[in-house]
């Protein structure tokens, strides 16, 4: 019997597939949701244990340029700049966060195929580029929502899909000279362009609109004489109509260009940055810490959510000190200096030129929205770039011909000791992001539990996610006001039972401000546990309790529940001059909608009113009575 013979089956790309593993729960991963988070960073520490077991028997060549000095250097400094964090917690978190950017780099450029890899990833990148796409589209005309897909904003979407978009673009001419590729490949390419162009102009991001004008300028500009002027008239074509349809359809994008140079909004944010910049402008507030530090130095016009600082070069700044600036300075200037080295050295019809040129402009787009935006800070996005970089830099590095490092490990140690020594270290990592995810998932279900009245759940929770990661003063602070709040329920005369709760709330209050003393909340659950515990507080309870109130608002003058509780404080002692005054000092701020804010100005109206200021009090309680419908509404009409 001749035994037939089985078709070969397609083999898996390990570091395509742990890259576009960890990219898509990245794309999900706004802040909050550490699980995604935690996802991504696990992959990504994996595919380095992947490459350095490959790394065994051969070589592992690492390259001696500019690009790999100065990321490596400027991601150096992000873990120095932990030393003197304030919250070394979060720090940390934002160390792997901000740092994706160069860890991809790396995985790239040690990573021994990275043909293939390019050529898997890329393509993959781009599917997800347009499925982003046509669901902003969808968001835009059907939901009647901004095209943001799966992001939190449209700037961040549009920001995505240039680095995606451009790069393409260079392939899109690529593929309009190369007659060794199918008819149908410019056809689909161009497509696709088509719709990322469209999605991006739906958006109507001006900031990531004029980086794709200008960065699509320097691509056509340097391309002209590396391909056919036909290729470039069908490329701007694709990009005018794109333009032109998505203002006739939606038109958003043309009434908020003209107001680009005046966007006061911006401007706000900057002033308010720069005046928290000249607490520490040398060594910063610490990795990841803006969004805690800024509300002390925030302008009351600004009415941004206050956890960026719509410039990631005053934020890295802010946050890491000038030599942090300095050195993020100088990967853009490195990337820039071996780019334009390769060019000179490359032929007018070498392919590379126009390939390495589409990276660049990707790049560039990404850098010069950077100065309006926080994609520093989006994870998806330092991803691609970290992907984008790489490639760049082995297209400059066939050119210029870099010397390098060769690490043989085999000289090192024996090649069964060789994967105890590289698999226990990442062990370690990996173990924290687990944590990390499942103290987050605890902290979730707890907050759950305790909104539904089961109080002793909600605490097994807590506990369980302090033992993960003892030093999140979130789940701290939130298991001191479970306490606090179970201390309340029982009745006055019970001091004996509520001392157990109340040590352990203000144990836990003193180990959250340990970890954390930027975070305005402790102190307003500390000054509430006093207020309602003045037997177990002692005499001196009102003093700690207005102490703790006062803090709380200058970290954070936005707390809405430490001004009401402070304001109540005042007026159980009759000084209704003194509570009034503290209302209406936060009256001069933008609030978006809580539960407190209701509270709040029906409070201040109240106490307006008693001073004999009818018409403030007015405008204050029809105010409150818009808010409580709004908050009543259950059916809001889409008009489809």
């Amino acid at each position: 019997m001749v035994k037939r013979k089985t078709p070969d089956l397609p083999t898996v790309h390990v570091s395509s597939l742990l890259f576009i593993c960890a990219l898509v729960p990245a794309l999900f991963f706004k802040g909050p949701q550490m699980e995604y988070f935690a996802v991504t960073q696990i992959l990504l520490v994996i595919w380095l244990g992947w490459v350095l077991m490959r790394s065994r028997d051969q070589a592992l060549r690492v390259p001696k340029t500019p690009l790999t000095l100065c990321l490596t250097l400027f991601w150096s400094w992000l873990a120095v700049s932990l030393i003197w964090s304030l919250a070394p917690g979060i720090s940390l978190i934002n160390f792997w966060w901000v740092g994706s950017v160069a860890l991809v780099f790396w995985l790239y450029v040690l990573t021994p195929d990275r043909e293939t890899l390019w050529s898997n990833a890329a393509a993959v990148v781009l599917v997800i580029g347009i499925a982003l796409a046509l669901m902003g589209i969808y968001q835009t005309f059907v939901l009647e929502e901004p095209a943001r897909s799966v992001f939190e904003t449209r700037n961040t979407q549009a920001a995505f899909l240039n680095i995606v978009t451009l790069p393409a673009s260079a392939y899109f001419l690529l593929s309009m000279t190369d007659k060794r590729l199918p008819r149908h490949y410019p056809v689909l390419l161009g497509t696709a362009l088509y719709v990322l162009f469209f999605s991006i102009f739906l958006a109507a991001s001006r900031g990531a609109t004029l980086s794709l004008v200008l960065s699509m300028g320097v691509l056509v500009v340097l391309a002209l004489h590396n391909t056919t002027r036909r290729g470039i008239g069908v490329l701007l074509l694709l990009m005018l109509v794109a333009f032109l349809f998505a203002n006739i359809l939606h038109g958003e994008l043309s009434e908020r260009l003209p107001h680009l140079a005046q966007d006061s909004s911006r401007r706000v944010i900057w002033e308010s940055s720069w005046n928290l910049l000249q607490a520490s402008p040398r060594q910063g507030v610490g990795l990841g810490l803006f969004f805690l530090a800024y509300p002390a130095f925030r302008n009351p016009a600004d009415s941004s959510g206050g956890y960026f600082a719509h410039n990631d070069y005053l934020q890295i700044w802010i946050e890491t000190g000038l030599p942090g600036l300095l050195l993020l300075l100088s990967v853009l200037f490195a990337v820039l200096w071996l780019f334009v080295r390769a060019l000179r050295v490359t032929g007018r019809r070498d392919h590379a030129r126009i390939e390495m040129t589409g990276l660049f402009c990707g790049l560039l787009a990404v850098a010069g929205h950077s100065i309006v935006d926080f994609n520093l800070y989006i994870l998806s996005i330092m991803m691609t770039a970290g992907l984008a970089m790489g490639r760049l830099h082995e297209l400059v590095d066939r050119e210029l011909n870099f010397s390098s490092w060769r690490i043989h490990f085999s000289r090192i140690t024996s090649m069964r000791v060789y994967p105890v020594i590289v698999l226990l270290p990442l062990l370690l990592p990996v173990a924290y992001f687990l944590s990390l995810g499942l103290t987050n998932s605890y902290y979730e279900t707890a907050l759950a539990q305790a909104r539904e009245g089961k109080l002793q759940e909600a605490d097994k929770s807590l506990a369980a996610a302090q033992c993960l990661v003892p030093a999140d003063d979130r789940i701290l602070v939130a298991h001191a006001d479970l306490y606090r709040y179970a201390a309340t329920l029982l009745p006055s005369e019970a001091e004996g039972s509520k001392k157990p709760l109340y040590e352990n709330a203000l144990k836990l209050l003193d180990r959250a401000q340990r970890a954390n003393p930027l975070r305005g909340l402790t102190f307003v659950v500390r000054g509430r546990l006093y207020q309602q515990n003045p037997a177990l507080a002692g005499d001196s309870w009102h003093e700690y309790a207005v102490d703790s109130f006062r803090r709380a608002l200058a970290l954070d003058p936005r707390l809405l529940q430490g001004r009401l509780d402070y304001a109540d404080l005042l007026l159980q002692q009759g000084k209704n001059e003194e509570a009034l005054a503290i209302l209406e000092e936060g009256l001069k701020y933008r609030y978006s909608y809580v539960p407190e804010l209701i509270s709040f100005y029906s409070l201040t109206a109240k106490l307006r009113r008693a001073t004999g200021r009818e018409d403030d009090a007015k405008s204050l309680e029809d105010e409150a009575r818009y808010l409580e419908k709004q908050a009543d509404a259950s059916y809001y009409p889409r008009g489809y």
